[in-house]
């Protein structure tokens, strides 16, 4: 069967695929997508929230603290800890070799399918933060390559100064820690005091996890420093299959928002994308970056890279060139909001070739008539609200997971809904992702939910519209975020907070 569109899509799967798949996330909104063109696709999750409840009326899905509360099971917060689980390896086995795919791989996850014959459908993790994820190792791969990067150095990190900076590049100038992303790991230098403060970010361990443990090796050896470029950061979603490489257009990322993050975190700081404002990126630029997609994607194959893989750009928009800075081989933060957003707009979600791929399907895939739809013009913004305290917090506020307008700029609730489709009219916004109940906790700049829209968000980069901004600052104030006291933290670790099982 010649898959070219989304109804060939769904019927491929009916007929063709009997292969059990589960999405694995802390949260379940985080692995949606593939439900869209099979069944019997399946969830399984750490967290359990009032969204997680809408989700099980529509598919199936393990949640593994549902009937908690606000108590989490003693485990770190990652997919390892769910696939561990008792629960989740009695129900896996009573499947036949089920596909398992998380957000991104590692070596517990790895380690356990392999134990339980389980397949693994993410890249592996060896391709991640000593590969293509490695900001020092991916711009010397795209030098190879011929693709355009900002103009700048790798240099041992022992001869990093702010006079090296000011005087090869000028100012402002931009760090790179190799292996951070979403922004903790990137800073934009404009002063020595601007320096000072980096230097101190990039020799200091990340925020840890529940339950992780820091890494000793944190400090890089090497660093990237380029040249600033003004511009909007657009980003593009791909995917590498066996008949050829899958894009979707240009998106835009909604970067370095105080009402969404803290600034103190770093720079470039990850807070959404806004497809519905997409459309002002040129025809030139984003025919320059699925040009890029084309050759990373085929570099990636060669490599035996399969499925998803996202790139990010800085675009030069007077000079009408855009510059490739960092990839993410593995799924991103688009997701699954791109998936809505695509089979909104009638087009097959990019989740259904990734699977495909790592079912290894016998499948003809239409590419040109594939790319087509995913590069059409699409409506929809998601935001990810976090907590500003810049300490531990707990809300005292609560809000239903669904649809509201803004009234007297307060959320009106209209509905129940976790999907783009549930929005009906502009200037409704949905709010999902797992949605607090009362009095749960949150270390600094954890986050709180997503907000999904059909509406624009962005006035410009790095700043929100009016109305998304009055919906980002009532949707907090909703919440009631209040610090914790000191000496009330470390209750949050012990009986009264953690669970055993």
């Amino acid at each position: 069967m010649l898959i070219k569109d989304l109804k060939t899509t769904k019927e491929f799967f009916a007929k063709q695929v009997s292969q059990p798949i589960f999405g694995v996330g802390v949260w379940a909104f985080n692995r949606l997508g593939l439900e869209e063109v099979f069944d019997d696709y399946r969830l399984l999750c750490l967290r359990h929230s009032p969204d997680t409840e809408l989700m099980e009326k529509d598919l199936k899905v393990l949640s593994l603290e549902k009937g908690l509360g606000n108590k989490h099971l003693d485990v770190p917060r990652n997919s390892t800890s769910i696939l561990r689980h008792e629960r989740t390896i009695a129900l896996l086995k009573s499947f036949k070799n089920p596909l398992i795919i998380p957000y991104k791989s590692s070596s517990g996850i790895e380690s356990v399918c392999q134990e339980y014959n389980w397949r693994l459908g993410i890249a592996p993790v060896k391709f991640g933060k000593k590969m293509f994820e490695n900001k020092v190792f991916f711009r010397r791969v795209l030098d190879g390559l011929g693709i355009a990067v900002p103009s700048g150095l790798i240099i041992p990190f022992s001869q990093l100064s702010f006079k090296l900076g000011k005087e090869k590049l000028g100012l402002p100038f931009v760090i790179q820690h190799p292996t951070r992303g979403g922004g903790k790991g990137t800073f934009f230098i404009h002063t020595q005091e601007d320096f000072a403060l980096a230097f101190l970010k990039l020799i200091k361990p990340p925020q840890i996890e529940e339950g992780e443990e820091a890494k000793a090796d944190d400090v890089p050896k090497e660093i990237v420093i380029a040249k600033f470029i003004k511009g909007p950061s657009p980003s593009i979603t791909a995917c590498v299959t066996r008949q050829g490489i899958l894009s979707t257009n240009l998106q835009q990322q909604v970067l370095d928002i105080p009402e969404l993050f803290s600034p103190k975190k770093g720079s470039g700081l990850f807070c959404g994308h806004d497809w519905t404002t997409s459309d002002s990126l040129s025809h030139s630029l984003n025919q320059q970056a699925n040009q890029i997609a084309q050759r990373v994607g085929y570099y990636f194959q060669k490599q035996g890279y399969q499925g998803i893989f996202g790139l990010d750009f800085i675009a030069d928009e007077r000079a009408e060139k855009l510059y490739l800075v960092e990839c993410n081989p593995r799924m991103t933060g688009v997701f699954p909001t791109l998936e809505m957003a695509l089979t909104e707009s009638g087009a097959p979600p990019l989740l259904a070739f990734h699977a495909l791929e790592y079912l290894n399907a016998d499948y003809e895939l239409d590419v040109v008539a594939i790319n087509k739809l995913l590069q059409q013009p699409k409506k929809g913004a998601h935001l990810f609200l976090h907590n500003l305290t810049e300490r531990w917090a707990y809300n005292f506020g609560v809000l239903k997971p669904g649809v509201y307008t803004l009234v007297k700029n307060r959320p009106q609730f209209q509905r129940s809904g976790y999907k783009l489709r549930d929005i009906q009219a502009s200037g409704e916004f949905l709010i999902t992702e797992g949605v607090p109940t009362y009095k749960n906790y949150f270390s600094p700049n954890r986050r709180l939910c997503r907000i999904l829209t059909k509406d624009a968000v962005l006035e410009k980069p790095g700043s929100l519209n009016a109305w998304a901004r009055q919906v980002a600052g009532a949707v907090y104030k909703e919440f009631k975020i209040r610090p914790i006291h000191f000496a009330k933290i470390k209750k949050l670790f012990n009986k009264n907070f953690l669970i055993k099982g």
